[in-house]
C-alpha cells in the first residue's frame, strides 16, 4: 500500500461516518419535534374532556354555579385556546395554536345547551368560568362559557 491510499482510504471513512452521525442527530431532531407536537395535542385532549366533564356537573349543580378553569400548560406569546360551546351541533370545541402548531379537539357535551358561547384564552388571560344560569327565553338551563363568572 502507499502513503497516499491509506490516507485516501481515512479520508473515506471518515467521511462515512461524519454522514452516519448528522443522519442519527438529524433524526433524533425530528423525533424530539413529534414528540412535542404529540404532547401538546394529549395535553389539548385531556383538558377538552375535563372541560365536557365539567359542563355536565356544572349543568347538573343548577342554577347560579359556576367554575373556573385553567388551562394546564403555559401559554406563550402568540399562543391562544378558544373554546367553544355549539348549541346546534350540542358540542366542546377547543383549538389552539401551541408551539407554532394549530390543533383541534371535538367532545359531544351529554346535556342540552340552550345557546352558543366562545371564550379565548392568551397568555394574558388563561382562564374560564362554565357558568349555568336560567334561560327564562328558552325556558331551560343554560350553560355557557366565559372570561368572568
Amino acid at each position: 500500500m502507499r502513503k497516499a491510499q491509506l490516507s485516501l482510504d481515512l479520508l473515506f471513512a471518515v467521511t462515512l461516518m461524519t454522514l452516519t452521525v448528522v443522519s442519527l442527530i438529524s433524526l433524533a431532531t425530528h423525533e424530539v419535534e413529534g414528540a412535542r407536537a404529540f404532547d401538546a395535542s394529549t395535553r389539548l385532549k385531556v383538558f377538552t374532556i375535563d372541560l365536557r366533564d365539567t359542563v355536565t356537573k356544572v349543568y347538573a349543580a343548577g342554577d347560579g354555579f359556576a367554575v373556573k378553569k385553567t388551562v394546564p400548560f403555559e401559554l406563550k406569546s402568540g399562543e391562544y385556546v378558544r373554546v367553544t360551546l355549539n348549541e346546534t351541533s350540542n358540542e366542546l370545541k377547543v383549538e389552539a395554536e401551541i408551539n407554532g402548531g394549530k390543533y383541534t379537539t371535538v367532545q359531544r357535551i351529554p346535556v342540552p345547551l340552550v345557546s352558543n358561547s366562545t371564550v379565548t384564552l392568551t397568555p394574558s388571560n388563561n382562564e374560564l368560568w362554565i357558568v349555568c344560569q336560567y334561560n327564562e327565553t328558552a325556558g331551560g338551563m343554560d350553560v355557557k362559557v366565559s372570561g368572568k363568572p
